[in-house]
């Protein structure tokens, strides 16, 4: 078989020359050209595909696209080439001869599928892929029948089998070369890449034709032989015509997948966004440059009490306290005239404000204000956070420390540990101690001395079981009796955080006068 395959200087026989028809070797670059093009464009699919199905469909296609054209290729070549004998071709093997090729085209797609190639990766995908182009080579030239066994020339075969891997690699990193000079490829660029790669596809054919060798003794004649017929041309034309329309065909399908898969993903974008704002807590308003309001949320609603149907179309000046609304034209005025100065846009610009109730009722608000670009058009995202129950809360604390600060009785504040947290000013007078020097005490170190510790156990404990305790306890700084209220403090799962603890003097009362 070997012995077969490689041609070796027979005594007595001469060597067939052939010739090759230009037109028909620049239409197999061109093929070569347009297929590496189209594979290129289904491996940006790959890297684009939002999920795996999509991804492993454009590879798949791609790979038989590409396999497609270099077998194309491969058989124009064959066409372009005239060995001045009468050439014919086994049709099975010359079918199966596109496997290969096939296979190759698809460890170039995965990697170039990749976002980034390693020179390991380089170098193993530039075997595999020369390989696979010349045993498709190799086998699609193991179907032509002649009268004459076609055979090949040991060195040129190598040569073969090298150039093809090296310009594997080549094709292989002409797409991230020429991706470190941009990240996005110029119309030109990507035209570049797909010749080259073209080229050096096409260049492993071109070099394994070098290593053909038919040898016909000396004295047999060798008929001169004319160029290709028309019928040649035509099987030339027919075949690139019906590998371009295939992967035409594949690319289109290719697009229309792509263009459905995002266009569902950015349909279930919105979906969520819609979502999010229709379930988010603070209410979102949004309105165009003339101040008509063009979303508006359910926590919207509920802010102001009007709904979504009276709202929308409407000017945002109808949740707005009189004194603002006169003001809000202006204002956007203002701000669309420095857009078009070039002003920076507003990025979440908070502020508190009143808004307006249905009923007439002020609301204290904290806005989040922001601009956005919409299918070109500007507008304006505002986020409402209701501030009536955080002021109300404010205020009620604002009460609780005045009254901590002036009341006459002592206060302390103990933690969970029954240590110090604060005292008001009336206990530090009690206890001649000062604020800082009384914060994390323990408490009854203010009271009682060390031969009181069964009192103190008994009054912790009915302060856990009852969560209040009364008594009287003396200060230890003076011998004062004071009077001593102890009243636990627990959280909404009944968890204990804090005591308090108030003190105050005894009212002592007169002896009645017996005079």
């Amino acid at each position: 078989m070997q012995s077969n395959f490689f041609w070796s200087q027979a005594p007595g026989a001469a060597l067939l020359q052939g010739e090759y028809d230009l037109g028909l070797v620049l239409l197999s670059l061109m093929v070569s050209s347009i297929a590496a093009s189209q594979a290129l464009r289904l491996a940006a699919f790959a890297r684009q595909a939002v999920t795996p199905q999509l991804r492993s469909w454009a590879i798949a296609s791609g790979s038989l696209a590409l396999g497609t054209g270099i077998w194309a290729m491969h058989f124009i070549g064959m066409l372009a080439y005239t060995p001045h004998a009468a050439v014919q071709y086994d049709l099975p093997l010359t079918i199966l001869s596109i496997l290969p090729g096939i296979a190759a085209s698809a460890v170039a797609i995965t990697l170039l599928a990749k976002a980034e190639l390693s020179s390991k990766q380089l170098v193993l995908g530039g075997i595999i892929m020369g390989a696979g182009i010349a045993t498709m080579h190799y086998s699609g030239m193991g179907a032509m029948r002649m009268e004459h066994t076609p055979q090949y020339s040991p060195a040129w075969f190598t040569v073969s089998l090298l150039v093809g891997v090296a310009l594997a690699m080549l094709a292989l990193w002409v797409r991230f070369g020429l991706a470190r000079f941009s990240d996005n490829l110029s119309l030109g660029m990507k035209t570049l890449a797909a010749i080259i790669m073209g080229c050096a596809v096409a260049g492993m054919h071109y070099t394994a034709m070098l290593a053909l060798r038919i040898s016909v003794p000396e004295s047999t004649h060798v008929d001169s032989g004319t160029p290709h017929g028309d019928n040649q041309l035509v099987l030339a034309l027919v075949i690139a015509l019906v590998t371009l329309s295939i992967g035409g065909l594949i690319a289109q399908a290719n697009g229309s997948l792509h263009y459905r898969t995002r266009w569902q993903k950015t349909d279930m974008d919105e979906a969520r966004l819609r979502a999010l704002v229709q379930m988010a807590a603070d209410g979102i308003i949004s309105i165009d440059t003339l101040g008509n309001v063009q979303e508006y949320n359910p926590a919207a609603e509920a802010i102001f009490g009007w709904s979504m149907e009276e709202v929308v179309g409407q000017n945002v000046k109808m949740l707005m306290p009189a004194a603002l609304a006169n003001q809000h034209d202006h204002y956007i005025q203002r701000h669309e005239q420095g857009q078009m100065n070039a002003q920076p846009p507003l990025r979440n610009k908070i502020s508190e404000v009143l808004g307006q109730h249905k009923n007439g009722t002020l609301i204290p608000l904290r806005l989040a204000l922001s601009q956005a670009e919409s299918r070109g058009q500007r507008m304006y995202v505002g986020v409402l956070t209701d501030l009536s129950d955080r002021k109300k809360t404010e205020r009620q604390l604002h009460i609780a420390a005045t009254v901590f600060d002036h009341c006459f009785e002592g206060v302390v504040v103990l933690d969970a540990n029954r240590r110090v947290a604060d005292i008001n000013p009336a206990f530090a007078r009690m206890a001649e101690i000062s604020r800082r020097s009384a914060r994390n005490k323990d408490f009854m170190v203010l009271f009682h001395s060390d031969e009181d510790d069964a009192g103190t156990t008994s009054m912790w404990t009915e302060v856990g079981r009852n969560g209040h305790w009364q008594g009287s306890w003396t200060m230890r700084h003076n011998g004062s009796l004071q009077e001593v209220s102890i009243t636990a403090v627990r959280d909404e799962q009944h968890r204990l955080h804090h005591y308090i603890a108030i003190c105050y003097q005894p009212i002592k009362q007169e002896q009645p006068s017996l005079i």
